[in-house]
């Protein structure tokens, strides 16, 4: 089976390298992609190896492994963790994560010559996937070397499931090499049995983005700042958001303006190299500021310029402050994002219609009332009017996300139980309990 898997990405490559050469975001982290590391990252390793691998793909996968490295570091703080990601967000955000013990790399190609290396230079002796990342060669070499691998937060999508079902045969041979299966609901556990899962293996821990714990990221001072300042405001948050995206929510605000003069918008892009992009379309109904502007020197802010947040790392902080938060991603066909890092602070949540990748989670907010559903951008500026002059409303809204999150909390504990339960965790981690 390897071979095949290794001619099939190697024909796959060669649709893929043109994409690499011309687009210079695919090129972050390629050398380590291929196995090979920096003189820093050796010397750590040197010193002490990982004692867990876990892997996030992007920047929700990374969020939600949060609660997980928390309780490894809870019970052994000077355990070392060896963080991974595709994306250059995702590394990113890792990166700001970590603690400075820790190692952040980008996933190898999983071709066989490279992750037998990659296993051999890191030795972890425990690897998790986030969500349901498959990786035949990382699966079978590195049960060969018994390095357990534990596929956790689990979910299998209505979109993907139909051509997971159609190859299940293949996917059956990958899954063998799988120790556990931590999976999100009942529904995703059924799902992953009928593509070859072991029934005995595959248990429902939960949502793992609910246990998600925010850690003290330095933000731009000057910023919340101003954020802070703008009391007599209504302040507007739409995170995460995507092209053609954002020319909805101006247009929205645009026409809020003329009612509630003092209302403040940021826009938050999913990828923030689309912030000059963001300001050309905002340029025909207002000004705009970029966060980086912001930083670099003293300009002159006030309600009437839309604040467009070009860096990573404080969205999550700007939630804090918002009277009202967007969920990007959902008003064009992306399949929205997290509401959960909104609702963690106690915030009204409107998404629209496109929540697919998300339905669970949308599904939970809205049959408790602490979210509402905007399917147009009509609908989107009759909610937030309502909200707007109806504080009694979004106090409402406040309190129901908050509970929603308090019921789902304790996925990374059940984790931990079933790794134990299991003996997954190696016996000297046990030993510091």
């Amino acid at each position: 089976m390897p071979i095949l898997l290794n001619c099939l990405y190697l024909l796959l490559a060669i649709f893929y390298l043109p994409n690499l050469i011309l687009k210079g975001k695919h090129r972050a982290g390629f050398k380590q992609r291929l196995g090979f590391y920096s003189q820093k990252i050796k010397d750590k390793v040197k010193i002490q190896r990982p004692f867990v691998w876990i892997h996030a793909v992007s920047v929700g996968e990374i969020k939600a492994a949060q609660g997980i490295i928390s309780s490894f570091k809870e019970k052994s703080p000077e355990k070392r963790i060896l963080i991974s990601t595709v994306t250059s967000t995702g590394n990113a955000l890792a990166c700001q994560l970590a603690c400075e013990n820790d190692l952040v790399i980008y996933f190898p190609f999983d071709l066989t010559w490279i992750i037998k290396k990659t296993l051999k230079f890191f030795q972890p002796r425990l690897i998790l996937i986030m969500e349901t990342e498959l990786w035949p060669n990382l699966f079978i070499y590195a049960a060969r070397k018994r390095i357990p691998v534990v596929i956790v937060n689990g979910r299998i999508s209505d979109q993907s499931f139909p051509l997971y079902r159609a190859a299940a045969f293949i996917f059956g041979l990958v899954l063998k090499n799988v120790a556990l299966f931590c999976m999100q609901t009942e529904l995703d556990s059924q799902r992953i049995i009928h593509i070859g899962a072991q029934s005995d293996k595959v248990k429902v821990i939960g949502n793992l983005k609910f246990d998600a714990k925010e850690k003290n990221i330095r933000s731009d001072c000057k910023v919340i700042r101003f954020i802070k300042q703008q009391e007599k405001s209504n302040f507007i948050v739409a995170g995460s958001t995507h092209k053609k995206e954002e020319e909805i929510f101006v247009r929205v605000f645009t026409r809020l303006k003329l009612k509630y003069p003092h209302l403040c918008l940021l826009l938050a892009p999913r990828h923030p190299q689309r912030a000059e992009e963001i300001r050309s379309i905002t340029k025909k109904y207002a000004q705009s500021v970029l966060i980086s502007e912001i930083k670099k020197r003293e300009i002159i802010l006030s309600p009437d310029k839309i604040l467009i947040l070009d860096v990573m790392g404080i969205l999550n902080k700007i939630y804090e402050f918002a009277d009202i938060v967007l969920i990007g991603g959902s008003f064009v066909p992306f399949g929205g994002h997290n509401p959960i890092e909104a609702a963690v602070y106690g915030k009204p949540i409107i998404f629209g219609k496109y929540m697919f990748n998300f339905a669970q989670i949308a599904e939970i907010f809205l049959s408790h009332n602490a979210s509402i559903c905007a399917d147009s951008e009509n609908e989107l500026y009759k909610h937030l009017d309502s909200l707007l002059c109806n504080a009694f409303k979004r106090q409402q809204l406040c309190k129901q996300a908050k509970d929603v999150v308090l019921k789902n909390k304790g996925a990374a504990q059940r984790l931990m139980r079933f790794l134990e339960h299991y003996r997954l965790l190696p016996a000297d981690y046990a030993q510091t309990e």
